[in-house]
């Protein structure tokens, strides 16, 4: 699995989701959303990508815990609305099973601060001795 968190520059953050592999790489398998992502939104994402019955047991393979993919999705989307310092985040990978989820890799990007007052501050200084 393929989770990312990425600040776009005229809307703010865009949460996204694919399965790894071929289905992301050659094909551009990935599912998109803005948050704040409500439960019904992450499930629907989730379920958006057209790998995603890979999840439910295609071809009597058994599926795995897509309730806590779910809540790895959820908890990223308020992560990405919460902290605007975090400019990426990419969970990769992220191993899912049929009773648990592992992230095994993350990589993050900050954004650099972004100063308020454009002028730089600077303290009086004293003409004479301090008395």
């Amino acid at each position: 699995m393929r989770r990312a968190q990425r600040r776009g520059p005229l809307y703010g953050p865009v949460v996204s989701f694919g399965l790894s592999g071929d289905a992301v790489d050659l094909l551009g398998d990935v599912a998109y959303g803005v948050p704040p992502l409500t439960d019904v939104d992450v499930a629907a994402m989730i379920r958006r990508v057209r790998a995603a019955p890979r999840l439910f047991g295609y071809r009597g393979a058994p599926g795995v815990d897509v309730a806590a993919l779910e809540d790895l999705v959820g908890r990223v989307s308020v992560l990405a609305d919460d902290l605007p310092e975090v400019a990426s985040l990419e969970l990769a990978p992220v191993v899912v099973a049929p009773h648990s989820l592992a992230v095994l890799g993350a990589r993050a990007t900050l954004a650099p601060p972004r100063r308020v007052d454009a002028l730089r501050r600077a303290l009086p200084m004293l003409s004479g001795p301090a008395t």
